[in-house]
């Protein structure tokens, strides 16, 4: 029977200072192996040091176009952002007049630099805030990173569409993918547990956002209570010793590589 690997995905890392430790200490209890680094937000004192010494935990990128500033120079990247230079909301883009794949391209290639130039080393794998690349122009540009650095992609809905799968064979990414971006909804123990049970064969990622809460997540982000929901059940060692006896592999984006 073929192995059944799991990357357990904590989103949003460096969103804000409580986000990033309850990120942390899911990993040190829980199931967390990996997460997604936003690099063009305002960095806490020691946060890269904190995450680097957790030599297990896999440390993606979070490319971001829809909270913050651009890393690049704003003349290179006007279509996508507001009027006060910084980015624009998710529901701000437009499905008739998306931005241009150049334009996202060169965001996300000085995101890369700036991680590596943070981490000094390549990031585990690649995904975007808001899974902004189930859009076409978004994945096409996160390909280009991708595929330069040989980079993993977390999945998205548009690599089950046959013409974009070929178009795209060279790109790595789990076999299976589970999460949702529903700002009201969250990970119950019961539906965990069942997932695990019922996992397939091959690789998959579970996403989710641990996390605490204060003014400072509520100012910026619309995902609140449901974070601390996840981190209570992402930190569960329970859960670990279910996932042993399951069999199952726990992993980062690394074994992609």
């Amino acid at each position: 029977m073929k192995q059944k690997t799991l990357i357990v995905n904590a989103d949003d890392c460096n969103l804000t200072s409580q986000v990033t430790e309850a990120i942390l200490k899911s990993h040190e209890n829980g199931i967390v192996t990996s997460t997604t680094f936003l690099i063009n937000l305002p960095m806490g004192i020691g946060v890269v040091r904190e995450l680097l010494a957790r030599k297990k935990l896999g440390i993606g990128l979070h490319l971001n176009v829809t909270l913050g500033k651009p890393v690049a120079r704003p003349s290179l990247v006007k279509s996508l952002l507001q009027k006060d230079g910084r980015f624009k909301k998710k529901d701000q883009y437009s499905m008739k007049k998306l931005p241009p794949v150049a334009e996202i391209a060169e965001e996300f290639k000085a995101q890369l630099q700036k991680f590596v130039a943070t981490f000094e080393r390549l990031p585990t794998h690649v995904d975007v805030h808001h899974h902004m690349h189930d859009s076409r122009p978004f994945l096409e540009a996160l390909a280009l990173i991708a595929k330069k650095h040989k980079l993993p992609i977390r999945w998205t809905r548009l690599l089950t569409e046959p013409e974009i799968r070929r178009e795209h064979k060279e790109l790595k990414t789990t076999d299976h993918f589970y999460g949702n971006l529903d700002p009201h909804t969250f990970w119950t123990e019961e539906v965990l547990r069942h997932l695990l049970f019922t996992l397939p064969e091959g690789t998959s990622e579970i996403m989710c956002h641990p996390g605490w809460v204060d003014d400072e997540l509520c100012a910026i982000s619309s995902l609140t209570i449901p974070r601390e929901r996840e981190y209570q059940l992402f930190s569960l060692k329970e859960l670990r010793r279910y996932i042993d006896h399951l069999g199952i592999k726990l992993t980062h984006f690394g074994c992609l590589r």
